[in-house]
């Protein structure tokens, strides 16, 4: 245990310091290591030995179909016909906000990613409807939370390597989750509309919204390769993510004629560097939880557990805490890889089913992207916004809430989480 408090207060102090993640990790290891006398080549073989692994594949397509997906002109094709069928509704855009993310959770896996692209599109046209620049940014950050949620998704991969589960099991058990947030978030900003009186703009005639349906029709079709992937087994998590690479560059160049072979380049690029960042993180992360399994926490924690008498229920909450909290310091990445191996065996122990507390874990700390301190949705979508953090952190205590009721739903009634992978026969 004294080496666990010494890595986390180094790790932190190094945080504050604004260090990036990677390299305090890297640096709280090394003095690990220093301190109990370990062999240094241990560092370097245990950090190869976490990014070996061939679902992790599977991150670089997802990033490479998200970035292919916005520059070939899909999102925005998705995002007028939405626009468009929904503009009898009062404060439409709010809607399209969350319906936008939700087929966006379908391409990319990425919160941050999402938060990006959404918020650069409809946080202008929100605030044309009448919203507050606060009030958009909050609502772009909480719905794109809903990214990593429903599949594919980064954190799920990563989850499902560590705790070696089923990662399509997870993700077709992530489906229903990622539709309760999104119901939630859109009974709320319809209710808010409401409230504050905001305007309708008006349908367009329905010949115009077909034109519109006619041409998002293959874009709205790619989510749909998950579930028939998933179904029919047609392709492992890492394949999916490179036939959703080829599907999004057969649409934006043969459909829809704007994505060009001069920009490949370039985005090749842009997901190397972010799949390199991603890849840092799960390497050094991966030598931290060797070092927690070496010293035995895993098994003091679990001691510490069935000492104290807990039952299924009273653990579940505590997993909750703990993870809640490590989301608001910890990227999702190296708080799965440590934490998970400290308390997965306590949660088997207790009966819990993986799947299910997979889900647990990764809403958990998606909760941190839009919760104080760091809330890195929230600093994405404040700055497009260009509002006062005060005011968008404000904004976004509702919807932080309407997520944790999702998260305790979840949490306490398994069946939300597994019922959907055993119709599927899974």
């Amino acid at each position: 245990m004294m080496m666990l408090l010494v890595l986390s207060v180094v790790f932190l102090v190094l945080a504050l310091l604004a260090v990036p993640v990677a390299i305090a990790l890297g640096l709280s290891a090394l003095l690990v290591i220093a301190i109990w006398g370990m062999p240094g080549f241990i560092l370097a073989q245990k950090m190869v030995n976490g990014i070996d692994s061939f679902p992790l594949l599977a991150v670089p397509f997802f990033i490479l179909a998200a970035s292919v997906m916005n520059s070939g002109g899909i999102t925005t094709r998705v995002v007028d016909l939405f626009s468009s069928a929904l503009g009898r509704i009062r404060g439409s855009s709010g809607v399209v906000n969350v319906g936008t993310n939700v087929f966006l959770a379908g391409i990319s896996g990425s919160a941050v990613a999402d938060a990006s692209a959404s918020g650069a599109l409809l946080i202008p046209e929100m605030r044309k409807d009448g919203y507050s620049g606060a009030f958009a940014a909050a609502l772009t950050a909480g719905a794109a939370v809903i990214g990593p949620i429903i599949p594919p998704s980064i954190p799920l991969v990563i989850y499902g390597v560590i705790a070696q589960v089923s990662i399509t099991k997870l993700f077709v058990g992530a489906y229903i989750p990622g539709i309760l947030i999104a119901v939630a978030l859109i009974a709320y900003v319809t209710n808010y509309a409401r409230r504050h009186g905001l305007s309708a703009r008006g349908r367009p005639s329905w010949g115009v919204i077909g034109k519109q349906f006619k041409g998002s029709a293959w874009a709205l079709s790619m989510p749909l390769l998950l579930v028939v992937g998933a179904k029919g087994g047609l392709f492992t998590v890492t394949e999916l993510g490179a036939v959703l690479v080829l599907y999004a560059i057969f649409i934006g160049w043969v459909i829809h004629r704007e994505f060009s072979w001069r920009q490949f380049p370039g985005l090749l690029t842009d997901a190397g560097m972010q799949t390199a960042n991603i890849m840092l993180v799960v390497a050094v992360s991966s030598f931290i939880a060797y070092l927690v399994v070496v010293h035995g926490i895993p098994a003091d924690i679990q001691s510490l557990l069935h000492n104290a008498d807990l039952s299924p229920t009273e653990f579940l909450l505590l997993v909750n805490v703990v993870f809640l909290v490590a989301g608001m310091f910890l990227d999702s990445t190296p708080a799965t890889i440590i934490l998970v191996p400290i308390f997965l065996p306590a949660a088997k122990s207790f009966g819990i089913d993986p799947t299910h507390f997979g889900l647990v874990v990764v809403l958990n700390l998606m909760v941190g992207l839009i919760h104080p301190p760091l809330g890195l949705n929230l600093l994405i979508t404040q700055s497009i916004a260009k509002v006062p953090m005060r005011d968008v952190i404000w904004a976004s205590l509702p919807i932080v809430a309407i997520v944790l009721t999702v998260l305790l739903i979840i949490t306490f009634v398994p069946q939300t989480v597994l019922w959907l992978p055993s119709v599927m026969g899974m």
